[in-house]
């Protein structure tokens, strides 16, 4: 193993890298609410991550900004 296998190894991360693909398996109506909340201003980014914890997908704070900053239109 080199060292960048080694490191994300043992890297404790919260979330779920690529968590976005995760989206595809929930409910038409879920997905539909989502995208709703991704371009809404009134929407934090904190209150999306909570939504999606619920739903199974966990997923940072920082991650649902990082997402709606570069693939939310």
């Amino acid at each position: 193993m080199n060292e960048f296998e080694q490191a994300q190894a043992e890297s404790k991360r919260p979330g779920v890298a690529g968590w976005w693909t995760q989206i595809e398996r929930l409910p038409r109506d879920q997905q539909d609410s989502l995208a709703n909340a991704a371009v809404s201003p009134h929407i934090s980014h904190r209150a999306i991550a909570t939504v999606l914890t619920d739903w199974g997908i966990p997923v940072s704070v920082a991650q649902v900004g990082h997402w709606r900053r570069t693939h939310v239109g």
